[in-house]
């Protein structure tokens, strides 16, 4: 049995809900979306609607695949660990607080990313009880820990548009909710930094057609 459901109707709260599914020429099922078996009320399977952050499909469009993240998670605590223990011993600078809020923010995000796939794979029969509740617990722990980082920092790492001090995150999922926030503007920043990157390498095409280097010379 689900011990704590993170699927839930917006309106009433109650887990009890029927699915509904998209079913390919392959034989192959997805789920499309829910219908709560109490109060009716329905909602596509990306969505979040109990919740003013963003739904999973604007939080994670473009983010890397699970594997890939994972590895990249791996990597990234390892070279701030690795940083942070030279420090100790004198050989480098210590490492930034948002170092740390940038492991914290990529973990969470992986995590619940990870639980929502077996919570709604667990409609198709994909998962177990054990395997969804495994998953969800390791999410919200992971939020949670997040979202304290934050308070305790008093917010000045904030990116998105409601304070971590907020009473939305204060409903059930709601700090995996948070993180959505976080991690949206954290790819949006990457993608900007990317562009920015590319600008300075690239040749870029102007108003009037001609193409044009970083330097803003024409070619």
């Amino acid at each position: 049995m689900l011990s704590n459901p993170s699927i839930r109707c917006a309106e009433c709260g109650s887990f009890e809900l029927r699915a509904s599914f998209l079913t390919y020429d392959s034989g192959g099922r997805d789920v499309s979306g829910f219908t709560c078996t109490r109060c009716a009320f329905d909602w596509e399977v990306w969505e979040t609607p109990q919740f003013a952050a963003p739904d999973y499909a604007s939080a994670y469009s473009g983010a890397p695949g699970l594997v890939d993240e994972e590895l990249a998670l791996v990597l990234l605590a390892e070279g701030v660990k690795e940083r942070a223990t030279q420090a100790l011993i004198g050989k480098g600078r210590a490492v930034d607080s948002s170092e740390h809020r940038v492991v914290l923010l990529r973990k969470a995000g992986w995590l619940d990313r990870a639980a929502r796939e077996r919570e709604v794979g667990w409609y198709l029969g994909q998962y177990t009880d054990d395997e969804v509740n495994n998953a969800s617990t390791k999410a919200a722990r992971a939020s949670f820990e997040f979202l304290q980082f934050d308070l305790d920092h008093g917010g000045v790492y904030l990116e998105g548009p409601i304070e971590p001090s907020s009473p939305e995150w204060d409903n059930a999922g709601g700090t995996r909710a948070y993180v959505r926030q976080e991690y949206r503007e954290l790819l949006g920043q990457e993608q900007r930094d990317e562009d920015e990157d590319r600008a300075q390498i690239f040749p870029r095409r102007g108003a009037d057609g001609e193409l044009y280097g970083p330097d803003g010379k024409a070619l």
